[in-house]
């Protein structure tokens, strides 16, 4: 490979802050741009675990620092990014990643004012102050990039419920696009990665052993004929956090095995593709109504 073009994924030098990195996608994301040369500062709120993603950080050679915050606290996420400032110098990335979803399974009316305040306040207004107190620091040293984590339930309804969690990430998206109209011109990039339905993260397990049944619909719902593993993320927040990426602000990329392609494509095989190889004849095919 030519040596200049490696460097366009290079992170080296570079200082990163990865939100929710105690468990699941955020762990993905600090693995990635550790592995790209960045320095990885984590937060979450239980510091045995952000503790780990840190020492995982340091295995590649990197610094980390695992400060723990609760960023829907004013004073804790303002603390939060004060730290990291200090502490390496600079914000050169900043991964919003921090959320969580209703695994109730309920309908909007039977939720509560409580859990929607809960979930809007981590998954949106949490990302918005996030972006803000980033900028201000990316504008003093002259620039940076924030990366937004959003979903594919951000840009359509599913029947998993969820109404909050959908309106949250709807809000990620089109923070996302402003932001990068402000700052286009400051050399600040800001863009989304939107996941599907990933496996082996703590709030999806959560969601299928709640709801039986869900795993499957999700695999079968989506092209590629399987969840997402968190290790699919790597290369996306990497190539985003790039100079590779540098002409790209204001996207969200779908990191989901072609659902979004089709809107959920189909939950079982239509009946011409029951058998390898037999292809479509007619119109209805045989046994079923137009």
């Amino acid at each position: 490979m030519d040596p200049s073009f490696a460097k366009l994924f290079d992170l080296s030098g570079k200082v990163a802050l990865v939100t929710g990195a105690s468990s699941g996608l955020g762990v993905a994301f600090a693995r990635g741009l550790a592995r790209a040369g960045a320095d990885v500062a984590v937060t979450a709120r239980r510091q045995e675990l952000i503790d780990q993603t840190a020492e995982m950080v340091r295995s590649f050679g990197g610094r980390s620092s695992a400060i723990t915050a609760d960023i829907t606290v004013d004073d804790q996420l303002e603390g939060l990014f004060r730290r990291v400032a200090e502490e390496f110098g600079r914000i050169d990335i900043l991964v919003n990643n921090a959320g969580y979803t209703d695994r109730s399974g309920l309908r909007h009316d039977q939720s509560s004012a409580r859990r929607i305040r809960s979930i809007v306040e981590l998954d949106l207004l949490a990302t918005i102050n996030g972006c803000r107190l980033a900028a201000q620091q990316m504008l003093l040293q002259g620039g940076g990039t924030i990366i937004n984590v959003s979903s594919i339930l951000g840009r359509v309804g599913s029947e998993f419920r969820a109404a909050s969690y959908h309106a949250a990430k709807g809000g990620v998206d089109a923070l996302t696009r402003v932001l990068a109209l402000e700052y286009a011109r400051e050399n600040i990039r800001v863009n989304a990665i939107a996941p599907s339905y990933f496996a082996g993260t703590e709030m999806m397990d959560k969601v299928f052993e709640a709801t039986p049944g869900t795993k499957v619909q999700a695999e079968t719902r989506t092209p590629m004929g399987r969840l997402g593993n968190p290790e699919d993320l790597e290369g996306a927040v990497v190539f985003l956090a790039s100079d590779a990426a540098r002409y790209i602000t204001g996207h969200i990329l779908y990191v989901d095995g072609g659902w979004t392609a089709g809107g959920g494509y189909h939950q079982l095989p239509p009946p011409w593709e029951s058998e390898p190889g037999r292809q479509m004849t007619e119109w209805p095919p045989q046994g079923t109504r137009a």
